[in-house]
């Protein structure tokens, strides 16, 4: 297996949003499109595979630009490049697409890796009376996850129509349990990748159009459900935390278990006229904060078995 071919396989599951082309061919096809790009840009691999490079670049697909991408694929440097994009959700942002060679075993450079980093919410122009919004980032850099902020403005959204409709809201807060001392013990780097693995098992796990997962800061992370009562939630959220604990992340120095675990507290609603969004997050940090002590209780750590015994 040539270099660049290795590179390939681990793109593949690259945990960010990549997509990667193939130099050699004067067309560049886009030949690799992982599933977080896919997710991200709402369209499956195979639709961006087939719309190709100018897909990627958006509004900078211009002549000029895929000229001067030649160039730099020839040479065999790496650049970044902002972009103008747009989300069928959201609207237009702006992203960095970051440039990367691979090379084969010879060192000739056979494919090009782009990475996409959205950077923020693109504002609407003022009417000169009213200042254009700031920016709102969209994702987290860390996890890919969508950024605490939007986060918490599609929450207002849900809350509202769950107030006009009727319907129920589940609010989920998790919290790795242990993360400082696992950066203690393996190192910073290790930790990110821990809040990249535990951020995609519950985003895989709140995968439903509707459902909104996002990490706050640190190892915590937040998630909204519709459509569930209470014992659902609570199984739901159970679930999750199954899902983290089965991913079997070492961690020999947890005060819970030997593989990573996260701590959940969780709240559900159906919100009438008079309720608001914050009664909902404090009672899901009401319930973390409960169940994080339970946690740290002797009683608790002498009943719970480390992993494998």
């Amino acid at each position: 297996m040539s270099i660049a071919t290795l590179s390939l396989a681990l793109l593949e599951h690259w945990p960010g949003a990549v997509a990667v082309v193939d130099v050699r061919d004067e067309t560049l096809p886009v030949v690799l499109v992982n599933q977080s790009l896919a997710e991200l840009r709402g369209s499956t691999a195979g639709e961006i595979r087939a719309a190709g490079l100018a897909y990627l670049l958006g509004d900078n697909a211009q002549a000029e630009r895929m000229a001067a991408l030649r160039l730099l694929f020839a040479a065999g440097d790496s650049t970044s490049l902002q972009v103008t994009l747009t989300d069928p959700a959201v609207g237009p942002y702006s992203a960095e697409l970051r440039f990367e060679p691979l090379r084969d075993a010879d060192g000739s450079v056979t494919h090009y890796a782009i990475f996409h980093d959205r950077v923020g919410l693109l504002a609407a122009q003022g009417d000169g009376a009213h200042p254009p919004r700031p920016p709102v980032a969209r994702d987290d850099r860390l996890t890919g996850l969508r950024h605490v902020d939007l986060f918490h403005e599609f929450y207002r959204r849900d809350f509202s129509i769950a107030q006009r409709e009727g319907r129920a809201l589940a609010l989920f807060v998790f919290d790795i349990d242990s993360l400082g001392v696992y950066n203690e013990t393996f190192g910073r780097l290790a930790g990110d990748t821990v809040i990249r693995r535990v951020g995609r098992a519950l985003l895989t796990g709140l995968r439903r159009a509707s459902d909104l997962v996002a990490r706050v800061d640190g190892g915590r992370f937040v998630g909204l459900a519709a459509g569930m009562d209470a014992e659902q939630a609570l199984r739901h959220a159970q679930a999750l935390a199954l899902r983290v604990r089965e991913l079997h992340l070492h961690h020999p120095r947890s005060m819970v278990a030997r593989v990573v675990t996260v701590s959940f507290g969780v709240a559900q609603m159906r919100p009438g006229p008079d309720a608001s969004p914050e009664q909902l997050l404090r009672e899901a940090l009401g319930s973390l904060e409960a169940a994080r002590v339970a946690r740290s209780s002797p009683a608790t750590l002498s009943a719970t078995p480390a992993e494998g015994d």
